[in-house]
């Protein structure tokens, strides 16, 4: 019988269903892990909107399978509406997507003594992965701190902050990306480390000279910390400027473009993902990072910041969190008016030298270094380590993964 593997094996929950668009920080994390001679293999599961059924369908959807790496999005159901009888539909669309989780782990070598548990709150599939997967250890990790977010209702947020508090506690390890939350997540957990999000070494660039039309943009999603009203008062003051938005197309995004989009100096690409992101930023004079100042906003580390400055290109930005280290190289505006000053004297003023040293500053800032520092505490000790005895309360069950 061939020994087992003893190295890590990592799987990894996210709480949305967009493996290979965005190029998302759980991505880049999973691949890097699945890079690593420490890692011996990555499961990463994503959850999957509910959306009507007209037959009969897999219980998953498979994205990528390749050597050390897999990531499959779990269907909540299989079995349409109509089927019958009632209690096997029933039966097949409420076990399937508790149980298929460890028959996969269990397929690719999972087992208590080598897996570890890398969650990305909220999500209903974080606790319901903690409370089936028997585990070594577990990484609890905050992107942002979603609790913060007051757009949302009252009864999510404290939803959210539940089970916030529940993973925290009960993790071996609790990995946040913003100050902000460090000291939050810190009173719940002293394990806890902050390590704020890379970049993908495809955004590194080049200075260029100013050529036409100037040509601004915006890279990234458009939510509620995203500041219209300022990318509206650009459009407005400088007809004669470009303004490119690479956004994905959400309700919420459709809604709040409306009307910017419809200026005849306003390009929205909603097509714009992981691979030809680089391009888009090669094409503009100045980036745009206009973010909302709140609670939320505290809690996050930009990830198009960074990507910004590998670009070499100038960026215009709010004074959110995470920008005080960077001062240094980019221009920080507080509203629309201010914005437009802002990119006018960064046409006039800026220089190659200082396109340079914007690169310089993220060289040592890209996600190979990043995971290689979020193994460390993990990789220390884990051979001695034994499993966990508890899984979501209750006593562990020594069924095998």
């Amino acid at each position: 019988m061939p020994r087992k593997d003893s190295r890590p094996h990592v799987l990894l929950s996210w709480f949305m269903d967009d493996w290979g668009r965005f190029g998302r920080a759980y991505e880049q994390i999973a691949a890097h892990l699945a890079g690593s001679d420490k890692i011996a293999r990555v499961l990463c599961l994503l959850p999957a909107d509910w959306t009507p059924m007209t037959g009969m369908q897999l219980p998953l959807i498979v994205h990528e399978h390749r050597d050390k790496l897999s990531a499959i999005t779990l269907r909540p159901h299989c079995v349409p509406g109509w089927i019958r009888p009632y209690r096997l539909r029933r039966a097949l669309n409420q076990a399937t997507p508790r149980k298929l989780p460890v028959l996969l782990a269990r397929m690719l070598g999972f087992c208590p003594d080598n897996t570890l548990l890398w969650l990305f709150p909220p999500h209903p599939l974080a606790e319901q992965l903690q409370g089936s997967i028997p585990r070594k250890a577990t990484v609890v990790h905050v992107i942002d701190n979603n609790a913060m977010d007051d757009t949302r209702t009252a009864e999510w947020r404290d939803w959210v902050a539940g089970q916030y508090q529940r993973l925290a506690r009960a993790a071996d390890w609790v990995y946040v990306n913003s100050e902000f939350n460090r000291e939050i997540f810190s009173s719940l957990n002293s394990n806890t480390h902050h390590f704020t999000n890379a970049v993908d070494p495809a955004f590194f660039g080049t200075p260029r000279a100013r050529r036409g039309v100037v040509k601004v943009g915006y890279l990234g999603w458009v939510t509620t910390r995203t500041g219209v009203a300022i990318l509206e008062h650009i459009a407005a003051a400088r007809p004669e400027w470009q303004l490119l938005i690479a956004a994905p197309a959400t309700p919420y995004s459709r809604d709040r473009l409306q009307t910017l989009s419809a200026r005849r100096n306003v390009v929205w690409m909603t097509d714009v993902e992981k691979a030809t992101a680089p391009d888009f930023l090669a094409r503009l004079d100045v980036c745009l990072m206009p973010h909302v100042e709140s609670a939320y906003s505290k809690s996050m580390h930009p990830l198009k910041l960074l990507q910004y400055l590998a670009s070499s290109r100038p960026i215009v930005t709010t004074a959110v969190a995470s920008v005080d280290r960077w001062a240094e190289h980019v221009r920080i505006a507080a509203d629309g008016p201010g914005f437009v000053r802002a990119i006018e004297e960064t046409l006039v003023h800026d220089t190659p030298g200082a396109a340079l040293r914007r690169v310089e500053a993220v060289q040592r800032e890209t996600w190979e270094i990043r995971v290689r520092s979020m193994l460390e505490p993990i990789l220390d000790g884990w051979s001695e380590r034994a499993p966990s005895r508890e899984a979501a309360g209750l006593g562990y069950r020594g069924t095998g993964v």
